[in-house]
């Protein structure tokens, strides 16, 4: 099952060689004070506080809870709708609450310093038994996600503003 989720979380790997670009600053904001949360790699987080995903997609994330160790989105995609591109910058804690027909698109900075999708991968619903239950994400670089299907996508995400050991 979490194989499974894993697959479902980090499928817009997939190469497709898409060139969309999209505009952003992506150095504003780049990461130089220690206050800054670190990524998965421990690496200093090096994309823009505008790409975060309540600034950058508010429309699909709302905070249902928040202080200074975590916070906790709602993240609700609508049938025919895409996301604005974002990130979320902190390891989470995410889970689905229902099955949706999603296509995940990964965008990365071009020799300009402009977001351009890199490639994209579809996921056709989610099995039941994957319903409902938390896995851990990693820091997900820009992103947006679409929903191709004809129910709204909800899912919630509990993010980690310190870090912690596995």
């Amino acid at each position: 099952m979490k194989l499974i989720l894993v697959l479902a979380v980090s499928t817009w790997l997939i190469a497709c060689n898409n060139d969309q670009t999209v505009a952003a600053d992506v150095n504003k904001g780049t990461a130089t004070d220690s206050s800054r949360q670190l990524s998965a790699e421990s690496q200093p987080w090096k994309w823009s506080d505008s790409l975060d995903a309540v600034a950058a997609a508010p429309a699909n994330h709302k905070i249902v809870y928040e202080d200074s160790a975590v916070r906790v989105l709602m993240v609700v995609c609508p049938p025919g709708k895409e996301e604005a591109v974002h990130t979320h910058r902190y390891k989470s804690t995410m889970w689905f609450t229902n099955s949706a027909h999603l296509v995940f698109y990964n965008y990365a900075a071009d020799a300009n310093n402009r977001l351009v999708k890199k490639d994209s991968a579809e996921i056709n619903g989610f099995p039941a038994e994957m319903l409902n239950k938390g896995q851990q994400v990693d820091p997900e670089e820009p992103h947006s996600i679409r929903n191709a299907g004809s129910d709204t996508f909800i899912a919630y995400r509990v993010e980690y503003k310190k870090e912690f050991k596995d």
